[in-house]
């Protein structure tokens, strides 16, 4: 599977310590089985990896644990005991337990570069490829992670874990990419440690999921908060932007067209002037 390069092995008791105590149930069966990957789907399983049973909208991942273990599984991550002969993590919300888990099983690949996550319901894909040509720029070996490198704009928990990691396996500096509302309401981030995250705007978006602007905001500001980034950035130039600047648990930073000057605009390029220094993107 691409990025699935890393050596890290975790016993099952391991494993089971990289959960909150608030998080964690009990375990059952031998704490001292090797977990070599983890995955949520039972067709991508391999031998020795552990298998989380996901409580999804159709399908319950409880169901597919005996085609797991057939496929190679030893260790199964629950929210209820099964009466299989497996080892059992029991965890009061499997999804909830499933970044935390993929994160300690790579060897929390977040922490060995740069990260920069993007959330907002317009612009995330174009500040991504803009920040990481300045990055570049700046003599860095950069990834990204988005619309346009994957079947979703942020991957589930246990992809973006095993990504990351052939990522910093690889030497990569840093890594910019786009946090979908989606991938925050479903914890896909959680366990990822970002240096800095950036708010662009939110607009009439995605309410087939959230149902309403104040649950959409919700989701998009729970990437602000200290178990996720050192750092916020956000777009004062949009009432949400300015609403984060006052209510976010972390430092933030706030930008707008007002701190710029001399704004040029074209076909091929925009430009101006901050903080005393003419900037020119082209585009």
């Amino acid at each position: 599977m691409p990025g699935c390069v890393t050596e890290m092995t975790l016993t099952v008791r391991q494993l089971s310590e990289a959960l909150p105590p608030s998080m964690l149930v009990e375990t059952t069966g031998s704490t001292e089985i090797v977990v070599h990957d983890l995955s949520h789907d039972s067709r991508q399983v391999g031998q020795g990896w552990a298998f989380a049973c996901v409580r999804g909208e159709r399908f319950d991942g409880h169901e597919f644990a005996a085609t797991a273990l057939e496929r190679g599984a030893e260790v199964l991550i629950v929210d209820r005991r099964l009466p299989l002969d497996a080892a059992q993590i029991v965890v009061a919300d499997v999804r909830r337990a499933l970044g935390p888990l993929a994160a300690a099983v790579h060897d929390h690949p977040a922490t060995k570069m740069r990260m920069v996550g993007i959330t907002g319901t317009n612009g995330k894909t174009t500040t991504t490829h803009l920040l990481a040509s300045v990055l570049r720029g700046a003599g860095n070996e950069v990834r990204q992670l988005g619309t346009l490198t994957g079947a979703r704009t942020t991957p589930e928990a246990p992809d973006l874990q095993r990504l990351l990691a052939g990522f910093a396996a690889e030497g990569v500096d840093a890594v910019v990419m786009e946090v979908s509302s989606h991938a925050l309401a479903l914890h896909r981030v959680d366990g990822t440690r970002f240096d800095a995250a950036i708010f662009t705007n939110l607009g009439r978006d995605h309410l087939d999921l959230h149902e309403s602007m104040e649950a959409y905001f919700r989701a998009k500001a729970s990437l602000f908060v200290p178990e996720l980034t050192a750092l916020g950035v956000a777009n004062l130039d949009d009432p949400h932007g300015r609403l984060l600047i006052d209510a976010a648990r972390v430092e933030m930073v706030g930008c707008g067209v007002a701190d710029a000057s001399d704004i040029e605009i074209g076909v091929e390029h925009h430009a101006f002037t901050w903080q005393g220094r003419r900037v020119r993107v082209p585009i």
